[in-house]
């Protein structure tokens, strides 16, 4: 038996004596979460070489190092939000900045935010149409959110409801969130013509071996494959190929590829959508009517200037980064540092300081993992730093304890040509 099917056993006869042996039940499943953690962590490091690194040749080439082979993973810290009525998609289309008439009628859904009267992000969340029952569609849709902004959400939802035909509700405990992705998640979808007697925007083999009903194509950035929600308790049902991982794969992947999510990159009352790519990741509709926080978003995309965007990166400590001033070009799976949360990225000081200049860091952490992140950036700087090749000083922040730690930003290859060279 493993360790962990011991560990699970003495955990399970601990319950069974629930009365009179608490503290035993307690130390097993202190045990068991232990155990976890440590296979938490194998689950990442194994991706990485026998030194523990994870390494390409060119920054970019993170976007896809770990797209080749078939996987699911659940997505934890999600929470989900029911919106149901026959108002349901009108009263969503003047909440966030996407279009509801591209999924009213049913099929996949979609990446938007919900903006603040100023149009700062409140949350960045995915609206899905629940594709169930005889009389599909329904006007029942399901907003998938970060849990730390599902209290805040739901309050202002209540807030515009007026007299909407609408129900609202909090669903978290009824669906779990699931990534797919690799060679063959394309194949689970149909295509723009219908397969057979599969609907147009349905999922291959409907009856017995479909992922899921309600689901979304992830548009955020190539090779992010597919995303579910099912009900609670249920794992997609994929072909023998797929192999499941931990959460820690899919976030790795999502900072990797530079794709924001949830409240560590969309800080709320902070945030902006077009700094957080929310134009490229195709989750504003600039065409739509009126929506709460909408006159900032078009300002800036008419004014067409966005001089900051999230980027990802790479963490190193001064003392082990191998040639100054470069990428490592290396995931670290035994990266000890903790980087401070939203910490700010600095530059060294280079010379005296300008006059008149504004003392502004030139940059914000956001998630973390291992010694990859994202980081809000001016967009000049990162295009000074990669063309550099070595040149320009890297950009530093600090861990929870206050020690250095360099970032090596760059800019992913699948964003606009005309925006800036990537790495």
């Amino acid at each position: 038996m493993t360790a962990l099917g011991r560990v699970a056993a003495a955990a399970v006869a601990a319950r069974s004596r629930l009365g009179s042996t608490l503290p035993r039940l307690a130390a097993a499943q202190l045990a068991l979460n232990r155990y976890s953690q440590s296979a938490r962590h194998l689950s990442t490091a194994r991706i990485g070489g026998s030194d523990g690194l994870l390494r390409v040749e060119r920054a970019t080439d993170f976007e896809t190092v770990l797209d080749k082979t078939d996987r699911f993973a659940q997505i934890g810290g999600r929470a989900v939000i029911e919106v149901a009525g026959t108002d349901a998609s009108e009263f969503l289309q003047g909440l966030q900045c996407n279009h509801m008439p591209t999924i009213d009628q049913g099929g996949p859904g979609m990446l938007t935010a919900f903006l603040a009267p100023q149009g700062r992000v409140i949350a960045d969340a995915f609206i899905y149409p629940r594709n169930v029952g005889v009389n599909f569609p329904h006007p029942v849709f399901l907003v998938e959110v970060d849990a730390q902004v599902k209290a805040r959400l739901l309050k202002i939802m209540q807030f515009y409801k007026l007299r909407a035909k609408v129900a609202i509700r909090d669903a978290t405990d009824e669906y779990t969130a699931w990534s797919v992705w690799g060679p063959g998640s394309a194949a689970l979808v149909g295509g723009e013509e219908p397969l057979g007697h599969v609907p147009r925007g349905g999922m291959v083999f409907k009856s017995e071996m479909a992922p899921g009903d309600v689901w979304m194509a992830d548009t955020r950035a190539p090779g992010m494959g597919l995303r579910l929600l099912l009900p609670a308790g249920e794992r997609p049902a994929l072909p023998a190929t797929f192999g499941e991982e931990l959460g820690d794969v899919y976030t790795l992947r999502r900072i990797l590829k530079g794709v924001a999510e949830g409240a560590a990159d969309f800080v709320t009352d902070v945030a902006v959508p077009l700094e957080s790519n929310m134009d490229y990741m195709h989750g504003v509709h600039f065409s739509k009517g009126c929506y709460v926080g909408q006159e900032l978003t078009i300002r800036t995309h008419h004014r067409g200037v966005v001089r900051k965007r999230i980027v990802p990166a790479i963490l190193s400590s001064p003392d082990t980064s191998p040639v100054a001033g470069t990428n490592p070009l290396a995931v670290d799976f035994s990266f000890a540092a903790q980087p401070a949360a939203l910490a700010d990225v600095t530059r060294p000081n280079t010379g005296p300081a300008k006059p008149r200049s504004r003392n502004v860091a030139p940059g914000r952490l956001g998630s973390c993992l291992h010694n990859a992140a994202l980081a809000l950036m001016r967009l000049e700087l990162v295009d000074a730093y990669v063309q550099g090749e070595g040149s320009v000083p890297p950009f530093e922040t600090v861990d929870v304890n206050g020690a250095r730690l360099l970032v090596s930003p760059w800019s992913p290859s699948w964003w606009p040509a005309a925006t800036h060279p990537p790495a």
